[in-house]
This record gives C-alpha cells, structure tokens and sequence, in this order.
C-alpha cells in the first residue's frame, strides 16, 4: 500500500511539473468523461420527466383484473362453463392485501335514462365500494359512497361535475335532491368533480348488481402510489385469484400499461447506449493521450529506471510505479471531465427548458458515479500497461547507457 501511496505522490509531482503538457495530453480524456456524464445524466433525466408525462397522461399506475367470459382455442372463442364474478367482499379482502402499495375498486357500468324533475338525460351508471375518490385528485362536495351504503345497498348516488352542470348551473343545490332510473328513486348525496370521468351517476356496487349488473361482471381496478410498486402488487393480486378461485389466476384477465414505461425504458437504455459509444470514442483518445504521457516518461526517466533496478526494484515494483501513474492521470482528468460536464449539463437544461414547455431536469445517479470511477480505473490500467511494460523490461546496463 505504501509503494502505491508513493506511486501517486510521484505522478501527482509530474503532473505539476508539466501540467499543461499533461492537461494537453489527457484533453480527450476530459471531454470525453465530460460528455459521458452530460449523457448519462441526461439519460436519466429524460427516463425520469418521461415517466412523469407518462403518469400524468396515462394510466401507467393503473391495472384491472377482468372475469374470462370465453376460452380461445384454435381461434374459436367458446364460452366458459365457469365465469366468476365479483362483489364487495371480494373487492374488501384484496384491498387488505394490496393496501401498502396502492388501492382496489370495483368496476363496472351500464347506459340508463336517468330522470331529474321533468328532465331524462341518457348517461352511465358506474359503480363503486366507495374508495373511488383515491384513483383521482377531483375534489368532492357533499358526501361519497361510504361502508354503511354498501352493506345495507343503499339508493344513493354521487354524481359527477359534468352531469350535474346539464341539470344545474349550481351544481351543489343537486345535493339532497332524488334521480331516477330503472323504476328506482335515489338520493343525490354529492358531486365529484373529476371532468375525466364524463356524465356519470355513482351508486354502491351492492346496489348496482341488484338493479342493474344483468349479464356485465364487475372488475377489480387497482392503482398503485408508485409505477414501481405495480410489479409487485400484481403479483399480489395473481397470489389472492389463485387462492380464492377454484380455477386460480387462468380465469381472469390482467391488464397493465407496465409494458408501455418497459419500452420506454429499452428506448432510453438504447439512447444511452448508442451515445456513450459514440463518447467512447472521446475516452479512447483520452486514453492513447494519456499512453503517449508514459511512453515519454518512460524514455526522459530511463537513468532513474536503470538505477532502480540495479539496486534491487523489481519489474513488479516498476510496473506498479508506472499503473499507478497512468491511473493517477486518467482520475485527474475524470475528475476535470465532471466537473466540466455537470456544468455544460446545467447550461444545456437551461436551454432545453427555455426552448420548450416541459419542465426537464438532469438526474445525477450514483450509477453515473461508478460508471465514471471505472473508465477512470480502465482506462488508466489498460493504456498504462503498455508504458509500465516496457519500463519494467529495460535492463539496467541499457537503460543507464541509453541515458
């Protein structure tokens, strides 16, 4: 340890005594570590405001577990002998299992004329175990769907903020009031503000499968806190089908958009990796820079090699000198490289967030780091070994003579 500790004291001396040759030499070094940074950390910036445009405009967080109606085979959908459909406790004992990564409901909707007064509006029935109002961040007046409603099927309804505007230019004096479909009169109890849903009427999924479910089986709808936690919710959710149903898992259908941020993920690796080869090419010459550097330390340093090894040095004890050396160099110049590279970086994002209405940031990773560390390491072992190999073969006769 302490003829590597004298190793680089030695390099650190030589860099100081000519260090524009050096900064000159190890100039490819730098700008290529300088750009392999600005990619990776744009790499991850891109991947990271890209999944935060997928969340906001999609729902990547979502997945839902439909009852298998038909069997295909040979093309042919027949109809199964066995179609499960589930109720309340059914979404509750799930919602048990999943409740540290996200949230259940149950799903399901029908067309109706729904009367108001004198007025009919044709629009949809949608039902709920009454945790609907976590999916979303619509804001509610008046009251939701609660426990009690559900268990005792209760005739209450929420409706949404754009069907009640069609009935209403207040929309909260709805509140208390009664509608009616299917022969059945029910209490209004709120107004969920949440434009994506459309005109809807919101009733206890209890309630909808006694008046209205017919031949429609309900889903199980789930969303999780994080993109990251759906994998692991899912396989959850597979687990309680397999344990609960007598044909397991293989009687329903689950469906995520997981494989839409997997493909943006391949898509962002692929980024990265066709940037960072084209970098390479930077690293490369830094290298050959930084090779160059030892071959003429090599031959200004001769004498000093020769007296070295006849009073007892080693090739091991030359050639270690020498890796040291060039590592040494190949981490000055990394380090100089990141520190150029961060602050081109955050003039770049600048600009691409002055040049369009996204908010984007960089994401420095610790990934970044280590990538980093290791072309320094490489690159230092690798074009130094050459150098430290010819230093380590010079005899001592030759080497003093040369000199």
């Amino acid at each position: 340890m302490q003829k590597i500790i004298e190793s680089v004291l030695i390099a650190l001396n030589n860099i100081r005594a000519n260090p524009l040759h050096t900064f000159l030499s190890t100039l490819g070094m730098i700008i290529g570590v300088a750009s392999l940074v600005a990619i990776l950390a744009l790499g991850d910036g891109l991947e990271q405001t890209g999944r935060e445009q997928i969340e906001s405009t999609t729902n990547i967080q979502m997945m839902r577990v439909s009852s298998k109606t038909v069997n295909l085979n040979n093309g042919i959908r027949i109809p199964r002998d066995t179609v499960y459909r589930f109720n309340a406790d059914a979404a509750r004992s799930i919602q048990n299992r999943v409740s540290e990564w996200g949230y259940t409901d149950i799903y399901d909707e029908s067309s109706r004329m729904v009367i108001h007064g004198d007025s009919s509006l044709a629009t949809y029935i949608q039902s709920t175990v009454g945790s609907l109002t976590d999916f979303s961040d619509a804001t509610l007046t008046g009251e939701f769907i609660t426990d009690e409603d559900i268990d005792r099927d209760a005739k209450k309804a929420v409706l949404t903020q754009p069907l009640a505007e069609m009935w209403s230019s207040s929309p909260e004096e709805l509140i208390g009031e009664r509608i009616r479909f299917e022969g059945e009169s029910f209490e209004v109890i709120g107004i969920y503000n949440d434009d994506s849903r459309g005109a809807r009427v919101i009733i206890p999924i209890t309630t909808y499968l006694k008046y209205l479910s017919g031949d429609h089986y309900p889903s199980l709808i789930f969303k999780s806190r994080n993109v990251e936690d759906l994998p692991e919710m899912r396989a959850t959710v597979g687990g309680w089908l397999d344990e609960n149903f007598e044909e397991g898992s293989d009687s329903f259908d689950v469906f995520t958009y997981q494989g839409r941020v997997e493909q943006f993920s391949q898509g962002i690796l692929i980024f990265k990796l066709v940037m960072g080869a084209i970098t390479g090419i930077s690293v490369l010459v830094g290298g050959i820079g930084i090779m160059n550097v030892l071959l003429i330390s090599v031959t200004e340093r001769t004498k000093e090699i020769g007296i070295r090894k006849a009073t007892g040095a080693q090739k091991k004890d030359i050639v270690m000198q020498f890796l040291s050396e060039s590592v040494t160099i190949s981490i000055v110049g990394c380090v100089i490289g990141w520190i150029v590279g961060i602050a081109g970086l955050f003039g770049l994002v600048e600009l691409i967030n002055y040049l369009t209405d996204i908010t984007f940031r960089a994401a420095l990773s610790f990934e970044t780091v280590l990538v980093v560390a290791a072309v320094a390491l490489v690159v230092g072992i690798v074009f130094g070994t050459y150098p430290a190999w010819k230093a380590a073969n010079l005899t001592p006769v030759d080497a003093i003579r040369r000199e």
